[in-house]
């Protein structure tokens, strides 16, 4: 992050996110405006809930052009091998340490079809560089470390499904998302 820019309050967030539409908004810039937002401890920790079955996703704020989420994740907790539907993604880690991996498609796969292959991965922790996956990017998150996880999640625009890859499969699937506490609500 340039030291010469400003830190964003959660309202300047929101008023910066609406300047372009999600669709033609830049990973890069999504990079830095979520680079720049601090959220206060308070707000991360009234959405820091786990759950034991899977990671647990907790909506922060959603407008028509982002949101925001705080995902708890208890340790071994990992996603599909996924990719975004098209959605922008920048994660920071709040606490703990997140390890992330980026796939590419296998060299016999076609374009939009499986199997796909880990090319790369990191780990993150609070205060390092943000993680996240531009508009056709494939990724899994995991919480590989013994300490419970919190990570902070903006998504450009909000991610309503994500498709599904496998690592020895060619078949793919798309799968619509819910909330972790909307579901709790019902």
């Amino acid at each position: 992050m340039d030291p010469t820019r400003t830190d964003l309050t959660l309202e300047d967030f929101i008023l910066e996110m609406g300047r372009d539409p999600a669709d033609r908004l830049a990973h890069s810039r999504l990079m830095d405006l979520a680079a720049r937002l601090r959220l206060s401890r308070d707000l991360v920790e009234s959405r820091t809930l786990f759950t034991t079955e899977a990671y647990a996703r907790n909506l922060v704020c959603r407008t028509p052009f982002f949101e925001l989420l705080v995902l708890c994740w208890r340790p071994g907790q990992v996603t599909t091998i996924h990719d975004h539907a098209g959605a922008l993604n920048a994660i920071r880690v709040h606490t703990g340490e997140l390890t992330s991996r980026v796939f590419a498609f296998a060299p016999e796969a076609g374009p939009g079809t499986g199997p796909v292959q880990q090319v790369a991965e990191e780990r993150v922790r609070p205060g390092d560089s943000l993680a996240g996956v531009d508009r056709n990017g494939i990724h899994q998150l995991a919480n590989t470390s013994g300490e419970d996880l919190v990570t902070i999640h903006v998504y450009a625009p909000a991610l309503m499904e994500l498709t599904v890859y496998s690592t020895d499969s060619a078949a793919v699937e798309r799968r619509p998302l819910r909330y972790t506490l909307a579901q709790d609500l019902e």
